[in-house]
Parts: structure tokens; sequence; C-alpha cells
């Protein structure tokens, strides 16, 4: 007769009771794992991807809400964000390219710049500086305290003033007053475009490295450079004034917006 071991239900020992039970327990988690495998595969990919931080929490539900929701800009500058006369804001081909590309955006601001075809808000103001815009920050962003703010200011000073201390605090101010209302708020910050108005404007490129470096030692996610003077050329880009965009030059602009907002925008809708 050939001899049988027997295990009790000791400390480390398994009777065939114990494995059952022991076998029923896995199982439930083995299918607890499955559930719960088939449930995040059925989720659209684009609901288990995230966009740019800042807009997390406008869709905390679904992805449904994310390309739901209009995400709105404000221009913020002087006459080269707002246009004029004799030239048209950078801002009507941003609107057309970002209409065509599929984003689901709404321009905001206090006044109205318009052409025979168009209209787009913003809260450009012509001959006005940094320090303007940072006096009236507050009060402008409480009443249109937009998603995203394209920040294009540095002009309306004179190189004999020593200007370049002065904006960026005023940028700082900006850029502080602006996030202590929406913390979420995306702030694109621009490296301004040059000009061929000298000597009065011999100090831009000094402020746009100051602007590069402000921007660093911000140290935000929230906050991004984008670079306006790489690829202008006022020679070409400019109006008579050697200031203002032509078309090519509003074009221009334009694109280096929107090759930023790509960035940060949720994706635009297909179809």
């Amino acid at each position: 007769m050939i001899p049988t071991r027997r295990f009790s239900a000791g400390a480390t020992g398994w009777t065939s009771k114990g494995r059952g039970r022991y076998s029923k327990v896995m199982m439930r988690s083995v299918e607890a794992c499955l559930i719960s495998l088939v449930l995040f595969l059925s989720t659209p990919v684009s609901a288990r991807l995230t966009d740019h931080p800042a807009f997390q929490s406008h869709s905390p539900q679904s992805q449904q809400d994310t390309t739901a929701k209009v995400i709105t800009i404000l221009g913020f500058g002087d006459s080269i964000t707002q246009g004029g006369a004799d030239f048209v804001s950078y801002l009507f081909p941003l609107q057309k390219k970002l209409g065509k590309a599929g984003y689901s955006v709404q321009f905001i601001g206090p006044k109205a710049s318009t052409t025979p075809t168009d209209t787009v808000y913003n809260a450009g103001y012509g001959g006005k500086n940094a320090e303007f815009l940072a006096a009236s920050a507050d009060s402008l962003y409480s009443r249109f305290p937009a998603d995203i703010v394209l920040l294009h200011t540095g002009h309306n000073h004179f190189d004999t003033e020593n200007p370049v201390a002065g904006i960026i605090t005023a940028q700082k101010s900006i850029i502080a007053q602006l996030t202590a209302i929406n913390p979420r708020v995306v702030i694109l910050v621009a490296q301004v475009i040059s000009s061929g108005k000298l000597p009065k404007y011999s100090y831009i490129p000094a402020l746009n490295e100051q602007i590069g470096v402000m921007v660093k030692e911000v140290n935000s996610r929230h906050v991004m450079l984008v670079n306006q003077e790489k690829g202008w050329d006022w020679q070409t880009d400019a109006i008579a004034d050697k200031v203002h965009p032509n078309a090519q030059g509003a074009e221009k602009i334009a694109q280096t917006w929107f090759d930023a907002l790509k960035r940060v925008l949720p994706r635009p809708k297909k179809g």
C-alpha cells in the first residue's frame, strides 16, 4: 500500500476546502480586472487623453463637455492688436485660421474691430503702452475673463525713456492680476514685432530679450512665451509707418499665434 500525506489547514498549509475559497477569491479578482479593462477600452481615446492642464478642469465629466465648450480668447495690446484705418488687426486672419481648423473659440473684449465682412472683439488700445494696460488689467479682465489671453505690448515708448524695465514690471503686473482673478487662465506673452521707426523703437531688441527672461522667471505652465519677432521683417511686413502690420505682416503674426494656440487649445472638432 502506497503511503499518502495529509495536509491540515495550519498556519502555512491548505486543505482542499481552503484551496476552494482561495480559488473563488482569485476568480472574483480576475473578473473585476476584466470588467475594468473592458470599460477602459470602451472609452474613447480622446476622453482618456488630456490637453493643456489649464483646460483639465473645464471638462471633468466627459469628452463631450470638452468639445462643447467654447474657449474664449482676449487679444490684449495696443493698436497692433486693435487695428486701424490703414491696417487690419492680426486677429482677423487668426480668427479665420482657428475657425477653418475646427476650433471652438470666441474672441471677446470691449472693442469691436471691423472690416466690411467681419468683426473681431478685442482689448487693443491704440497709442497706449504696457503701463496703461497694467493699470486697467484688473477691471478689464473682471469684465472679460477669457480662457486665453494674447498679450502683445511693448510699443508706444521712446528709446530715450529707457523703458525696458518699466515695461517688464508692467507685464509682470498684468500676469499677476489675471492669474489672481482666474488661476487657470493661459497667457501667451509675445516678444513683440520689431519696428523701423528709429531711434524711437531701438529698445525693442533688448525688451524682447528681457521678456524671454521674465517668462522663464514666472515659471508657470499657464504662461507661455511666443516669439513674434522671429520671421518678422518690418521692411516687407509693415505699412509705410514702419510699425503696424500690412496684410502680409498680419498673416505672419496670426500664424505665429495660431501655432502657439494649437499647443494649448482642446482638440478641434472633426467633420
